[in-house]
């Protein structure tokens, strides 16, 4: 199989393209296999989506195996689409085999429609491509032209986000303020409308999609704006600081849509320095007992971009109820919640005479206390995010639940694009 396929097949079943193209050129055959003269000659555009039939048998296996199909079946994987049957397996002599076919009677069969919609909800897919999503966006990016732009911004300057957006919006306003030396307040786009933005120069919007509803209320000023997002924006008056995604992220949480911009102004404050980013994106693992509703989260200005991501996840996804707590702060009174709950401590360890006294009691009044260790430094806090992302899968797939297909509110589709007055 090849490496470096362009296809992605998750993308391919929920766009339909896949079976479309199955449907395509199955109609003057009856099998497709990679052996010359049996399957046909393939052009090298259908080849590589031959290769994805591995992917396909893999993710079928595992929809099979989460929606009870008998044991003694989970060999062959037949599926309904479109008035016609495919059924696919592995063969040890020939390999991966696709065969339109006849349905037998009581022969279990997959309902395309029902695996589509599983598809939809597959965080496991969004964290295996995490990476190479962020690495993608980093070769194909203009860094260059982001780095001088962001250069340029100078003098007090708003950074705005929302949703995960607020999470990049964060890590941005430290980049800035650290590497251009200027005053820098990271604020939510309802915030405008309240703040005195007479005392700043610039406005730096964080946005997936460049044009959100956050945008505009952002930008309804008189300061010079600034977008970082994956699209341009077409308003004269913006500088455009446009990064590429090459894969589309379907979650519901964000994940490469939160970790590409950081990874982008990591990159502006590295000087360029991708490689060391590219290392420091790694799969982390846990182990513990999420038998719990509360976690209490120890941070500080220093590890704000991590416990803002933490916050932002488990109330969207509904993975748990996050409380986060300065360090100092819960010295003084905030820690009685422990004493009547059985939580969980998630503590941002910087080695401090305080981390070293907190961590010292807080076991004591805690089910469990997990620590990740880091630095006071910007390199740090992004890898501290990775690793925070993984806590959250580790959390949801302990609880059987999807990062990227979440069970939310029906009040988010009357929320969501709201437009009106705040």
């Amino acid at each position: 199989m090849e490496e470096n396929n362009k296809y992605n097949l998750n993308d391919m079943i929920l766009d339909n393209s896949y079976f479309k193209w199955l449907e395509s050129i199955m109609q003057d055959r009856d099998a497709l296999m990679d052996v010359p003269g049996w399957g046909y000659k393939l052009s090298k555009e259908d080849e590589q989506k031959y290769n994805l039939i591995y992917d396909l048998v893999m993710k079928l296996a595992e929809f099979s195996f989460k929606t009870n199909k008998p044991i003694q079946d989970l060999t062959s994987y037949y599926v309904n689409y479109n008035e016609n049957v495919y059924l696919f397996y592995y063969d040890e002599e020939i390999g991966y085999i696709c065969e339109k076919t006849l349905i037998e009677e009581n022969q279990y069969t997959i309902d395309y429609n029902k695996f589509r919609k599983y598809c939809k909800k597959n965080m496991k897919d969004n964290f295996n491509n995490l990476g190479i999503r962020v690495i993608d966006s980093l070769n194909n990016s203009d860094l260059d032209k982001i780095n001088y732009e962001l250069s340029k911004i100078d003098g007090p300057t708003l950074v705005s986000g929302v949703g995960g957006s607020s999470v990049v919006s964060e890590y941005a306003s430290k980049i800035l303020s650290s590497k251009n030396h200027i005053i820098t307040r990271n604020s939510e786009p309802r915030d405008f409308k309240y703040i005195n933005d007479c005392l700043y120069k610039n406005v730096l919007s964080c946005s997936y999609s460049g044009n959100s509803f956050g945008v505009e209320l952002s930008f309804l000023n008189n300061l010079k704006h600034y977008l970082l997002a994956s699209r341009e924006s077409n308003n004269s008056d913006v500088t455009n600081l446009t990064y590429t995604c090459l894969s589309q992220e379907r979650s519901f949480i964000s994940l490469a849509a939160t970790l590409i911009p950081c990874s982008i102004l990591l990159n502006y404050y590295l000087d360029g320095d991708k490689e060391n980013i590219i290392q420091s994106i790694n799969n982390y693992n846990f182990n513990f007992d999420v038998n719990c509703d509360v976690y209490e989260i120890f941070s500080g200005i220093e590890t704000s971009t991590a416990s803002k991501y933490l916050e932002s996840n488990m109330v969207e996804s509904g993975i748990g109820i996050p409380i986060v707590h300065d360090k100092y702060s819960y010295c003084h009174g905030r820690s009685t919640l422990s004493t009547i709950n059985n939580n969980i401590a998630i503590y941002f360890n910087t080695n401090t005479d305080l981390d070293k006294l907190l961590l010292q009691e807080i076991p004591k009044y805690y089910k469990d206390v997990i620590v990740l260790d880091t630095y006071a430094n910007l390199y740090d806090e992004y890898e501290l995010l990775i690793r925070c992302m993984y806590l959250t899968k580790y959390i949801a797939e302990s609880k059987t639940k999807d990062l990227s297909g979440v069970d939310y509110n029906p009040i988010v589709k009357k929320l969501y694009k709201y437009k009106g007055n705040l």
